[in-house]
């Protein structure tokens, strides 16, 4: 059987780790620097998000971030980390799915939130 891995990585511009910070800080999420300068956010289950930072002109555009690969983060309270999201401007993506709210995360790159799933021992 083969599943995704615990890291992810995100490349955006230098001007979004403010954004970034702020959407770690709505998800509850910790984070750690690398010393190459890497921020990595930490979520439940041991999973990480890397965002590495480039100079601004260098960054996907947010219309190209929008063709990579979508996210799906599984929260506990999805109206309550909506709501939080929401709450820090950013966008929400429509999308044919209604059954997920989809949001635009810093520098463009799309996920939805999904019920964290019960896990059994």
């Amino acid at each position: 059987m083969t599943r995704l891995g615990y890291n992810t990585k995100i490349t955006v511009g230098e001007g979004r780790r403010p954004a970034v910070h702020a959407f770690a800080d709505a998800l509850g999420a910790k984070i750690v620097t690398s010393p190459a300068g890497v921020d990595a956010l930490l979520l439940d289950g041991d999973t990480r998000i890397g965002f590495a930072y480039v100079a601004d002109g260098e960054a996907l555009t947010e219309a190209q971030l929008r063709l990579a690969p979508w996210l799906e983060l599984a929260v506990d309270d999805v109206g309550a980390a909506a709501r939080r999201l929401d709450g820090m401007g950013l966008p929400r993506v429509e999308y044919a799915d209604r059954e997920h709210p989809y949001f635009s995360g810093p520098g463009g790159f799309v996920f939805r939130l999904a019920p964290a799933r019960a896990t059994t021992s």
